[in-house]
């Protein structure tokens, strides 16, 4: 009962005009991982970088063989696979300047000076703003994609294993990291994830008006966005904002749970340690 009215209180305090920012008290919290019991970690270093490299390579693989005359970017897919890859090569980047103390970013941290903590630096407010739209969109093109698209599109798959990778491991890898990061999860971020809907149903109405197809000539970019049939393209985004809400929900709450799990095995493990939470 207490972890539930603890839950409870949490839900209403995130919805403070101050939480529509991206400034932070414990800025560690975007260098470090969750679980790491040290300042420094060569592990999740190690971690960043590989995740990294592995968007970086699925990136350019899909980019070389399903460029189409540029078809690639009008997929939001694509859109996903790119934001991705931004989340965690600036991922990888902050934790390389924390571990090598690059700048005296690790130093000021930890003595307390130097900086006023109270506000972000601009690279840890875009890692917050892309890592808070890239998850929830990873999320909502795996769901749609295996519910209403999968076997159900105009056109062959050429690339089935690729597929697999941008529609299901997309998910799969960004929920993991989620669940290995220390920073917290705002739910008014949500709305900048729409706002990233929003604008890719934009692009697919001037798209279809002024001509734009597909690699296989169909006039729409998904069957989900004919815009010869409105009612269904409305339908579909109204949805879309849906499974934001739906995945900004759940994503709080399984945060809300990695802190409490954090902080008992801490207890547990070391009845003098300092969590990161």
């Amino acid at each position: 009962m207490q972890l539930t009215g603890n839950c409870c209180n949490n839900l209403c305090s995130e919805f403070k005009l101050k939480n529509f920012g991206f400034d932070h008290d414990h800025q560690d919290q975007f260098y470090r991982s969750q679980w790491q019991s040290g300042e420094r970690s060569w592990l999740f270093l190690f971690y960043r970088w590989i995740w990294a490299l592995f968007f970086m390579v699925v990136f350019l693989v899909c980019l070389i063989l399903q460029f189409s005359e540029g078809k690639y970017f009008i997929f939001l897919t694509n859109w996903g696979i790119i934001l991705c890859l931004l989340t965690q090569l600036l991922a990888a980047i902050l934790v390389t300047r924390w571990h090598f103390d690059l700048d005296a970013v690790r130093s000021d941290q930890c003595e307390g000076h130097g900086r006023d903590r109270r506000r972000s630096p601009l690279l840890i407010k875009c890692y917050w703003l892309l890592h808070d739209v890239a998850l929830p969109l990873a999320l909502v093109i795996t769901t749609i994609y295996w519910t209403f698209l999968h076997g159900k599109m105009n056109k062959p798959t050429r690339f089935p294993i690729i597929s697999f990778v941008t529609h299901c491991l997309n998910s799969v890898f960004m929920l993991v990291d989620f669940l290995i990061v220390a920073f917290p999860v705002r739910l008014l971020h949500t709305l900048y994830a729409m706002l990233l809907a929003i604008v890719f149903c934009f692009f697919t109405v001037i798209y279809y008006f002024c001509g734009g197809t597909d690699e296989y000539g169909n006039h729409f970019v998904y069957p989900l966005l004919d815009w010869t049939i409105p009612v269904r393209g409305v339908v579909t985004f109204v949805g879309v904002f849906g499974l934001y809400c739906i995945y900004s929900i759940l994503l709080f709450v399984v945060f809300k749970l990695k802190c409490f799990l954090h902080r008992s095995l801490s207890v547990v493990w070391s009845p003098h340690c300092v969590g990161l939470i």
